[in-house]
C-alpha cells in the first residue's frame, strides 16, 4: 500500500511538472508572436516616416492607404498626439508610456493603417505605433514607439527606434 502512495505522488509530480513545461513554452512562443508584431509595426512606423508603403513604393499624399498630407518636418505633431503624430516637447513624462495611447481609441496607429500592409494573422489585435517629433537643430528626429500583440492579448512587447527625417 506505502508503494503505491509512493508511485501515486510520483506520477502526480510528473504531471504537474509537465504542464508547467507546456505552459512556460505557450508563454515564450506568445512572447516571440508579440515581438515579431512589434517589429512589424517598428518598421510600419518608419515606412510611414518615410512616406512610403509596405512595398517601397512612394506614398502619395491622400492616396488609398495612405495619409491625407504626408509627414513633413513636424506638419501635424501636436500635443493632443492626433493621427498617432505626437509633438513631445512640451509633455513631463513620456508619451508612450502613458497607456490610455495604446487602445484602438486612443493616439496610437493601427498597423498598415498608412502604408497598406496588410494585416498580420495569428496575433490577437493589430500592433500599434506613434510617432514622436525632436527637431535637432537643423535636422528633425522621429522616434517610433511600437507595440505588438501576442495571440493572447494581454502579451504585449514594446519596442523604440529613432529615424532622421528625409531630407527636404
Amino acid at each position: 500500500m506505502i508503494f503505491l502512495v509512493i508511485l501515486s505522488i510520483l506520477g502526480v509530480t510528473a504531471m504537474q511538472s509537465s504542464s508547467l513545461g507546456s505552459r512556460i513554452a505557450r508563454n515564450e512562443a506568445d512572447r516571440a508572436l508579440a515581438f515579431q508584431a512589434a517589429e512589424a509595426a517598428l518598421r510600419d512606423g518608419e515606412l510611414d516616416v518615410k512616406n512610403l508603403k509596405a512595398n517601397n513604393t512612394a506614398c502619395l499624399a491622400a492616396s488609398a492607404g495612405c495619409r491625407v498630407e504626408n509627414i513633413s518636418r513636424g506638419d501635424g505633431f501636436d500635443t493632443s498626439c492626433t493621427l498617432g503624430l505626437c509633438d513631445s516637447r512640451s509633455f513631463t513624462t513620456p508619451v508612450w508610456e502613458d497607456t490610455t495611447r495604446w487602445t484602438t481609441t486612443g493616439a496610437s496607429v493601427a498597423y498598415g493603417t498608412y502604408t497598406a500592409a496588410a494585416a498580420l494573422p495569428v496575433v490577437g489585435q493589430q500592433p500599434r505605433y506613434i510617432l514622436e517629433y525632436f527637431p535637432l537643430g537643423d535636422s528633425v528626429v522621429y522616434r517610433v514607439t511600437a507595440v505588438g500583440f501576442g495571440a493572447n492579448t494581454s502579451t504585449q512587447v514594446m519596442l523604440q527606434s529613432a529615424v532622421k527625417a528625409p531630407p527636404v
